[in-house]
């Protein structure tokens, strides 16, 4: 538990907007779910400069998938194109007695059910890794006071608006009249 701790913490305080860690956490575990080894995560990792994705928070979000948690998330996939193609899965005793050729058939039929699964998993994954991601940034930044450099800058209009309510404000509290 104190490794997944780490881990997080790692993931929320990355230098950058909520947005941008969020989006990048989003894109690598999305296309992790393809249940290819590794061309999801390379994909991800080949997409970081044009979608200007923060490197750290994508990497992260494609080690979810590993060997560990993977046959979770591929029996997911692969469950999900069956129920989509309308298939059954094989009994035990149908396994029990395939032979290499019989493996081989089985495997080729379900290709298409396995990839339609995770091609259907791909946004589903990638938008509520966003949304959890997302809020957790900002309530992790809210809680410990921490603000990215990337919040620390305020646009000129943004910094006169704040002056200037600063303003109100410290006026309101040295006049008497109110």
């Amino acid at each position: 538990m104190q490794r997944f701790r780490a881990w997080l913490n790692q993931l929320l305080a990355l230098n950058g907007s909520a947005r941008g860690i969020a989006t990048g956490f989003a894109v690598g575990f999305g296309l992790s779910l393809l249940p290819i080894p590794f061309l999801g995560m390379f994909t991800a990792l080949a997409l970081i400069p044009s979608l200007r994705l923060s490197p750290v928070a994508t990497y992260l979000g494609t080690a979810i998938i590993n060997p560990v948690t993977g046959p979770f998330f591929y029996f997911v996939d692969l469950w999900l194109g069956m129920r989509l193609w309308g298939l059954q899965a094989p009994s035990w005793e149908e396994l029990r007695v395939l032979d290499g050729a019989g493996w081989w058939r089985l495997f080729s039929e379900l290709v298409g059910p396995f990839l339609t699964g995770g091609t259907v998993l791909m946004p589903i994954g990638g938008g509520l890794s966003f949304v959890v991601v997302y809020y957790a940034v900002l309530r992790w930044r809210a809680r410990s006071g921490s603000v990215s450099p990337a919040h620390a800058r305020k646009s000129g209009r943004e910094k006169a608006l704040s002056s200037a309510a600063n303003e109100r404000r410290s006026a309101g509290a040295t006049d008497p009249k109110r």
